[in-house]
């Protein structure tokens, strides 16, 4: 069986406030009984998430399914800089802001590379109109984001919308959606 996540992503933040988001976010979901205070190995990989609180379907558009019944199924808080992608292998569009042309045969992998790295040389000039930019203005489908905070959801179904406007706020940004598979 394979396991899905929801990553919501600000590309906004840097690297401190990234973890002051976290805490303030933690601290929110906790009180709401949408996540348990104590962290666990119920995430995949090598990092500890925290258990659903008995209050997590408030937040679900489909409550049917019942999360606590898996074992991976934990909400991860990343705060370090990462490309948030999708997790499997079907990077269909890479497309430039300027002429909207998909630049999925440039080679995009060294101007990511150098994102991650932190060189200045993380610039992709479109192979249609010349125009030179970040990778990160780039539009990648499925969507990917870049940046210093996430939360990975994993397992849990799709949510209400009145979530995210809520985290958007205590945040103090706009959060993209990341959907994926492993």
């Amino acid at each position: 069986m394979s396991d899905f996540y929801i990553t919501l992503v600000s590309e906004k933040l840097n690297s401190t406030d990234s973890k002051k988001a976290a805490i303030k976010i933690i601290e929110f979901l906790t009180q709401q009984e949408i996540i348990e205070k104590k962290v666990t190995d119920c995430v995949l990989g090598f990092s500890y998430g925290y258990l659903p609180g008995r209050n997590y379907q408030e937040i679900l558009k489909n409550t049917e399914f019942d999360l606590t019944k898996l074992k991976v199924n934990g909400v991860e808080f990343i705060t370090e800089k990462k490309v948030f992608d999708s997790g499997r292998n079907e990077l269909e569009h890479v497309i430039c802001s300027g002429c909207k042309e998909n630049n999925i045969e440039n080679n995009w992998s060294d101007s990511l590379n150098n994102w991650i790295l932190g060189t200045e040389s993380n610039k992709l000039k479109c192979q249609n109109c010349g125009i030179i930019n970040p990778i990160t203005q780039y539009e990648f489908t499925p969507t990917w984001a870049f940046g210093n905070f996430g939360i990975t959801f994993w397992n849990w179904s799709e949510f209400k919308p009145s979530f995210i406007s809520e985290l958007e706020k205590r945040i103090g940004g706009k959060l993209k959606i990341i959907y994926g598979k492993i």
